[in-house]
């Protein structure tokens, strides 16, 4: 045995959440509320410099998408943890559709994506029954969250709303690399 003794440091909370797969209702939840765990955990005790620690939140996605609305819910709860938490996300295998916003969404220069990452945007997909008037408003619906998902993504990208509507401008699912995520502004370093 060796004389060697070594001292277990103080367990940090890693801060660590994932959201894998499509982006429905339970999932988003999960997510939401662990998000929100983190945000309101009481702030630590100052350090000799009178500064508070801030550990930031590490967010892995990896999705084929999934519904807008719950992507809008968890990206305006982002919106509002990152203000006080930093967020790094990190796009890994497939990031598409609803996920790119989410991708995009962390802090400002933390934004990672895995070498061999795909990103893909396309339009907002739709699907209703019933009645013509019901198609109707679920088209109408589908516009306005596509207009409302074009400008939250400009806001978070280097892209344009115009840019953005161009690139989906052919009804086909517009794929993207790492590399061309970064250019783009959906993410700042490649891993």
């Amino acid at each position: 045995m060796s004389d060697i003794e070594f001292e277990a440091e103080e367990e940090v909370d890693p801060r660590v959440l994932g959201l894998y797969g499509d982006i429905n209702e339970e999932n988003s939840q999960e997510f939401i509320a662990a998000l929100l765990h983190y945000y309101h955990l009481p702030d630590e005790e100052p350090d000799e410099n009178g500064l508070i620690p801030i550990h930031p939140i590490d967010f892995y996605i990896s999705t084929g998408g999934g519904l807008v609305a719950e992507m809008f819910a968890i990206y305006d709860i982002m919106r509002m943890t990152r203000d006080k938490c930093p967020i790094h996300t990190c796009g890994i295998g497939k990031v598409m559709s609803a996920g790119v916003l989410l991708l995009a969404s962390g802090t400002k220069g933390e934004r990672r994506i895995g070498k061999h990452c795909r990103i893909m945007l396309h339009r907002v997909l739709t699907g209703d029954s019933g009645s013509l008037h019901n198609i109707q408003a679920t088209y109408k619906e589908a516009e306005i969250m596509e207009e409302m998902m074009f400008k939250a993504l400009a806001s978070e990208t280097n892209l344009t709303v115009a840019r953005l509507k161009k690139i989906v401008s052919k009804n086909l699912d517009a794929f993207f690399s790492a590399e061309e995520a970064v250019e783009m502004g959906s993410a700042d370093i490649i891993v």
